[in-house]
């Protein structure tokens, strides 16, 4: 699992490179949302791998290549994300409150000095093992809360979230969270979830064609990476 150290140097070596700083920039804050500018994400990992001639990854990615050659993102408004935002700080204390630990926030995680990959973890915690990722999901619907506190129903593109999580934080296990206040009884679930190598192979085969797919894009448009933050 990536360290705090590591995380905060490869954040210095961006910093270095494209001339600003999110180490410390707090999830939807201006600084958190530059930083991801063109970046491929977890919570569009399903979207990436997807198949190669599917309209999904191909319209990923030309947003990807529209945040490149506009240095803007189309921040996304409703009420299902409102909702999941209102909650978060109570499902993360439920959770500390639980587990008897205390999380710690992050930044965006790049994976590498490429900085072309990364993710937005909840946080992470310490366990017998040394660390682990948290994910916290706060659904609007109480029936997608029952689903998964009673037969650990996930959804698939959670399932490819945390998993890319996984991959880019080179971590072992995560803990997929979900909370709903509205529940009398029993308002928050853990489920620890392991790394799937089938998901990694995944990842690691395709998502260096949409790379190079992408970069293609770009220089159709005349433009190259790292000009959304020039």
């Amino acid at each position: 699992m990536k360290t705090r150290e590591q995380i905060t140097e490869l954040h210095d070596v961006f910093a270095e490179r494209f001339g600003f700083n999110a180490n410390h920039a707090a999830q939807t804050s201006a600084e958190w949302f530059r930083v991801k500018l063109g970046v491929i994400s977890a919570s569009n990992a399903s979207r990436a791998v997807a198949k190669l001639d599917s309209e999904t990854r191909a319209t990923y990615m030309a947003e990807l290549v529209s945040q490149v050659a506009t240095g803007q993102m189309e921040e996304l408004n409703s009420k299902y994300l409102d909702w999941g935002n209102q909650h978060e700080d109570a499902a993360r204390s439920s959770y500390e409150f639980m587990k008897g630990t205390i999380v710690e926030e992050l930044p965006f995680v790049f994976k590498d000095d490429s900085f072309r990959v990364g993710c937005s973890p909840d946080g992470m915690v310490k366990d017998i093992d040394g660390y682990r990722g948290v994910e916290i999901k706060c659904p609007y619907n109480p029936m997608h809360f029952v689903r998964f506190a009673t037969d650990d129903k996930i959804k698939p593109e959670y399932v490819w979230q945390y998993q890319f999580c996984l991959w880019v934080m080179d971590a072992d296990a995560w803990d997929f969270v979900q909370y709903h206040p509205a529940m009398k009884k029993n308002p928050i679930k853990v489920l620890t979830v392991r790394r799937d190598e089938e998901k990694m192979k995944a990842f690691s085969d395709l998502i260096p064609r949409f790379v190079s797919d992408m970069d293609e894009m770009l220089a159709k448009l005349n433009f190259k990476w790292g000009d959304q933050w020039a």
